[in-house]
């Protein structure tokens, strides 16, 4: 799972990428870490109403892009 200050990073470097009209990536480990659509996560939680903290790792497998 995500820790709460990583995901609020995460969420600030998309704000930035967004107004850029591109796209950033965030990860503190390139190398040996998953990486994950953290936009589609983002939807996903508003559709279902939860916090991105609150998945759980089933849910956060279907968003993994490496």
């Amino acid at each position: 799972m995500l820790a709460k200050d990583e995901f609020d990073k995460i969420c600030s470097l998309d704000d930035i990428a967004e107004q850029a009209g591109g796209f950033v990536y965030y990860s503190d480990n390139c190398e040996n870490s998953v990486h994950y659509d953290y936009r589609a996560i983002i939807a996903y939680c508003k559709e279902n109403n939860i916090e991105p903290i609150d998945m759980t790792i089933r849910e956060m497998q279907q968003f993994v892009i490496c």
